[in-house]
C-alpha cells in the first residue's frame, strides 16, 4: 500500500489543483497563471479527475495539457521529480476498473453504473461508442476481454496517457505529517494505509471530520461532488469549484500548515 502513497517534502508553498473533470479550457487558464507564480522550492499536487465526461477531443487535450505542464514544472532549475504528485481520482479509478471488467461477476451492471458516473466522455475520447460497449458487456467474458484489450491499445496510442494512469497515487502526505492530500474522501477512523476505496467514494466521511486526524494539521481534497466552492474547516480544506460541470477550476497555494496563501481561478 505504501507504494501508492506519495511522500512530499515540506515546503513554504504547496500548490494544489482541484478536480479538473476533463475541462481543458479551465486547466489551460490555471496553468497560464500558475506558470507565472510557481517557483523552485514549491510543490505541486493534482487532486485527480483529469479524464472527464466532455467532448472526446476535450478529454484528450486535457490529458495532453497535464503532461505538458508536468514537463514544464520538472524542467525548472532546482525542481525534483518528487516535487509533483498526481492523485488518482474517481474518474481514473473507474478507468482502471474499466480495463478489468472481464473479471467482474456482473460487468453489464458495473458498466451501467460507470455511465451514470460520467465515463462516457472518456470512452468516446479513445474512439468507442458507449452504447456499443454497453452491448458488448452482455456478450460474455471473451467479448469483453477483446474490447478491454482494444481499449488499452487505444489508450497507449496517446503518448503518456497510459503511463500517467499507471503512476497515479492514492493519496499524498508531507513527511512532517502536517498535511494530507486526497481526491474526495477519507475515513477519519482508519490510517491512510487502511482506506480501501474511501479516497474516491468516501466524500461524506471527509465532511464529517471534526477532530484532528493523527497529528495532521489539515486534510485537503479536490473533489466534493455537489458541494462546490472553497470550503475551509478547522482540520479540512475542500476546493472543488465545479470544473467540467459548468463551474471553474480552482488552484491554491498552501503553507506548511495548510493555510491558503494564494488563489488561482480559471475565470
Amino acid at each position: 500500500m505504501s507504494a501508492v502513497l506519495a511522500p512530499i517534502k515540506p515546503a513554504e508553498r504547496i500548490w494544489v489543483v482541484g478536480a479538473i473533470n476533463g475541462d481543458h479550457g479551465a486547466l489551460q487558464a490555471v496553468h497560464q497563471k500558475l506558470s507565472r507564480r510557481v517557483a523552485p522550492g514549491d510543490r505541486l499536487v493534482y487532486l485527480g479527475n483529469y479524464w472527464g465526461d466532455g467532448a472526446a477531443e476535450t478529454v484528450v487535450a486535457t490529458l495532453n495539457e497535464v503532461l505538458l505542464f508536468r514537463r514544464y514544472f520538472i524542467a525548472l532549475d532546482g525542481v525534483d521529480i518528487a516535487d509533483i504528485v498526481f492523485l488518482r481520482g474517481a474518474s481514473e479509478e473507474m478507468l482502471t476498473k474499466l480495463q478489468q471488467l472481464q473479471f467482474a461477476p456482473n460487468p453489464g451492471e458495473v458498466f451501467d453504473w460507470m455511465l451514470t458516473r460520467g465515463v462516457a466522455g472518456t470512452i468516446r475520447a479513445y474512439g468507442f461508442e458507449p452504447a456499443n460497449v454497453q452491448s458488448i458487456m452482455r456478450q460474455g467474458a471473451h467479448a469483453i476481454s477483446q474490447w478491454t484489450s482494444h481499449f488499452a491499445d487505444a489508450l497507449r496510442r496517446h503518448s503518456g496517457h497510459s503511463a500517467l494512469l499507471a503512476d497515479l497515487k492514492h493519496a499524498a502526505y508531507t513527511t512532517d505529517g502536517q498535511l494530507i492530500f486526497v481526491h474526495a474522501g477519507l475515513d477519519g477512523s482508519r490510517p491512510l494505509t487502511g482506506q480501501t476505496d474511501t479516497f474516491w467514494w468516501g466524500g461524506s466521511m471527509f465532511e464529517s471530520i471534526t477532530d484532528r486526524y493523527y497529528d495532521c494539521a489539515r486534510i485537503v481534497r479536490g473533489a466534493a461532488g455537489s458541494q462546490t466552492g472553497l470550503v475551509e474547516r478547522e482540520f479540512t480544506l475542500s476546493l472543488d469549484n465545479g470544473a467540467g460541470r459548468g463551474g471553474a477550476l480552482l488552484a491554491l497555494a498552501l503553507d506548511g500548515q495548510g493555510k491558503v496563501i494564494e488563489r488561482i481561478d480559471s475565470v
